[in-house]
Parts: structure tokens; C-alpha cells; sequence
């Protein structure tokens, strides 16, 4: 791969990062039809704090690292309503960090990230693993220490009961890290992970940031018919608003898989990929506009119960391209980018398909170049009736 290729590989992930950002912009401007579904309250004060981490590098081993969290939550926040959660990390890679690397011929590098999110509302806590982070791509300066920006969707939160939410920068952070050398050919690196964890301080370092909510107790989505987890395949249909034809059922298949079991403080991790069958009086829509693909990016709600308190999870993923058929209706790819799941006791937690599934999309003529119809968004609401039981994890 040569330099040039791979800053344009580069700018290709990050441009289906931003694909989510726009998703997200969109919900929380209140960008969609009037029959939508309420947008999040949106992130309005951002907390930043600095800590120390201790990070495992190649040839170096572990290193103390530079950190520095924003988080942004709402400034307030109501019972049943959707709160976006804005979360970025700088760390500076120390001066002998980056000299190994230049001495095992790196010169840039680019890679993704998971996080440690820690959730604790009214008592009960959960750790989220939010995969499907970008460390940002750069090059290695000539001599000192670099700073490396790590940024990405977070999964917005619905809470159904008042009281405080408490957010926490975990304990773990891995980096997956793609070096190359100056003509864009592997280093001898080749691709890598980064451990990272929290130094362990006396007294603790403090990585909390804390919104909110107030009201009664809200009506809490239904968890159906549950059952021990597996594999998954599954049909719901949701009701979605699109342009120029407005309401149109859409069915949804879901698949994946659900743990189920696991041990307390274990990392448990579903998965989960919505296949969407576009009706056809909406994919005539697309075709009249000269579409050729569709692509974007989403939001799946999934409703989870641990110890009795029920949360949503919006969580966001990717649409990959799709193309346009000549007649019949076309089916697109949502990939939720569905972080881990840990929990601190013994129990169960029950997970369910939420109440509203969402994107934004982006149809393309074959030149490539924008439709009439510019990137636009479908909010979806679950049609009642219906199971929408993934299963439950039981936890020992």
C-alpha cells in the first residue's frame, strides 16, 4: 500500500465515522419528521479530566501515559427520554515511546479502540466495552513525545427511573494499531495492541462525571418473552417515516448471538447485525433519483435489565453500501457497533429489541455524486405486538 493510498484509506474511515456523527447530529437536532420519535437530550456541558494511565507498548513495555477524557452530558435530563453522551481521550505517547517506534522504522500509524465505560444508576452498575473507536491516523514528529486523539459514537442512554447516573472512564482501554513505514508498506511492527489500564492511585484518580434525571418513574419497554441466550434470527417489523412517502412498514431481521452465561467482572459480549428490507414504494423513490447504492449509518435501541434496572442502549453502527436494484425493493446492513457487557455480581441481565431504530442515508448516483435527496433520516418506532426477547445473559 503506498503513503498515498493509505491516507486516502485514512480518510475513508473516517468518513464513515463522521457517517454516524451525522446520524447522531440529526437526532439530536430534532432533524426529522414531525411523526418521529423524540431526538436525545443533546450533550450540553462537557467535563474534562486528566489522569494517569499505564499502557504495554512493543519493545518498550509498560509506560506511563498522559491522559485526558471530555465527556459531554446533558445539562439536565427526564425520566424515558434518550441522553447523548459525547466522549473523546488525548493521551501523549512519551518521547522513548516514540523513538522505539521510529527505530522499528514507523512512521504512521492509524488504528481503533475499545473503551471501559463504567454506568451506575440507583445502585446498580454496568461496564460498558464501546467498541468501533478511531485512533486518529498520523505521522511520527522528528524527536519528543506525540499527542494521539481517540474519538467516536458512544451509545446514548434512556433511563426509566430519577435519580443520579454516574459515568466513569474504565479500567481497561485497548488500542489496535496498524504501523507502517514511509512508503506505506507494513513496519516490522506490523499490526499491534496497546493494553492500557488506570494507574492505580491512593486515593483514586478521579474519572466520574455525573448528570441528572428527574421525573416520575417512566412506562419502561417490554422485554417479551424471554430465553437463556444463543444464536439469533429473528423478524421484527418497525414502522418508519421516509421521504416523499412518508409512514411505511419495514421488516427487520435481526441476527447475531447472546452469551448465555457468564462469571461477574467477565467481559460478555453480543452481537448483533439488522438486515432492513426497504419496501419498494420507497426504493422507487431511490431509483427515480438516479440512485445507484445507499450507505449510512444507524442507531439500534436495545432495552437491557440488570438487578431490576431497565436502560436503552442507542447504539450506533455502520450501513454498508448497498445497491440499487432496477425493480423490487433493496435490503441494507446495519452493523451496531454492540460494546461488552460486564456487570459486578451474580444475577442476570435480559436483553430486548428497543423501542426506535434509526438512520441516516446516503444514496449516490454511479458517479458517485450526492442524489437529489442529499443524505436524509428515517426514524423507526417497533410495532406493538410483537417479542422483542434477545435473550438472557445468566450471571455467576
Amino acid at each position: 500500500m503506498t503513503p498515498d493510498l493509505l491516507k486516502r484509506s485514512g480518510r475513508r474511515a473516517a468518513t464513515l465515522v463522521a457517517a454516524i456523527g451525522v446520524v447522531a447530529g440529526a437526532l439530536v437536532s430534532g432533524a426529522v419528521a414531525d411523526s418521529a420519535p423524540a431526538g436525545p437530550s443533546a450533550p450540553a456541558g462537557t467535563t474534562t479530566k486528566d489522569f494517569t494511565s499505564v499502557c504495554t507498548f512493543p519493545g518498550v513495555g509498560q509506560q506511563e501515559v498522559a491522559t485526558t477524557i471530555s465527556v459531554g452530558v446533558p445539562d439536565s435530563a427526564t425520566t424515558g427520554s434518550r441522553n447523548a453522551i459525547d466522549l473523546s481521550i488525548t493521551a501523549t505517547l512519551p518521547a522513548n515511546v516514540v523513538d522505539a517506534l521510529r527505530t522499528a522504522q514507523v512512521d504512521n500509524f492509524a488504528g481503533t479502540g475499545t473503551a471501559d465505560v463504567d454506568v451506575t444508576h440507583n445502585g446498580t452498575t454496568m461496564t460498558l466495552g464501546v467498541p468501533g473507536l478511531a485512533v486518529d491516523g498520523q505521522s511520527l514528529p522528528p524527536s519528543g513525545s506525540m499527542p494521539l486523539a481517540v474519538f467516536g459514537p458512544m451509545p446514548s442512554l434512556t433511563v426509566y427511573t430519577p435519580g443520579d447516573v454516574v459515568l466513569r472512564a474504565g479500567q481497561k482501554f485497548t488500542a489496535t494499531v496498524d504501523s507502517r513505514r514511509a512508503d506505506g508498506s507494513p513496519s516490522p511492527l506490523g499490526v499491534f495492541d496497546v493494553p492500557c489500564a488506570v494507574k492505580v492511585t491512593t486515593p483514586p484518580q478521579d474519572l466520574t462525571v455525573t448528570f441528572t434525571v428527574t421525573g416520575n418513574s417512566a412506562p419502561q419497554p417490554g422485554l417479551g418473552n424471554q430465553r437463556p441466550g444463543g444464536s439469533l434470527n429473528k423478524t421484527l417489523k418497525y414502522n418508519c417515516v421516509f421521504p416523499q412517502t412518508g409512514a411505511l412498514d419495514v421488516t427487520a431481521t435481526l441476527t447475531g448471538s447472546v452469551p448465555s452465561s457468564g462469571a461477574h467482572g467477565t467481559r460478555l459480549r453480543p452481537s448483533l447485525t439488522v438486515s432492513l428490507a426497504i419496501p419498494t414504494a420507497f426504493t422507487n423513490v431511490l431509483r427515480s433519483n438516479g440512485a445507484a447504492t445507499m450507505s449510512g449509518g444507524g442507531r439500534m435501541d436495545v432495552f437491557e435489565v440488570n438487578h431490576g434496572e431497565g436502560t436503552t442502549l442507542g447504539v450506533p453502527g455502520l450501513v454498508a453500501s448497498a445497491t440499487v436494484p432496477a425493480s423490487g425493493p433493496v435490503t441494507v446492513k446495519l452493523s451496531p457497533a454492540t460494546p461488552s457487557l460486564s456487570v459486578p455480581t451474580a444475577g442476570s441481565v435480559a436483553l430486548a429489541a428497543g423501542p426506535e431504530l434509526s438512520g441516516t442515508f446516503i444514496p449516490l448516483q454511479a458517479d458517485g455524486t450526492p442524489t437529489a435527496l442529499g443524505a436524509f433520516e428515517v426514524p423507526c418506532t417497533l410495532k406493538a405486538g410483537q417479542n422483542p426477547a434477545l435473550g438472557t445473559i445468566f450471571i455467576t
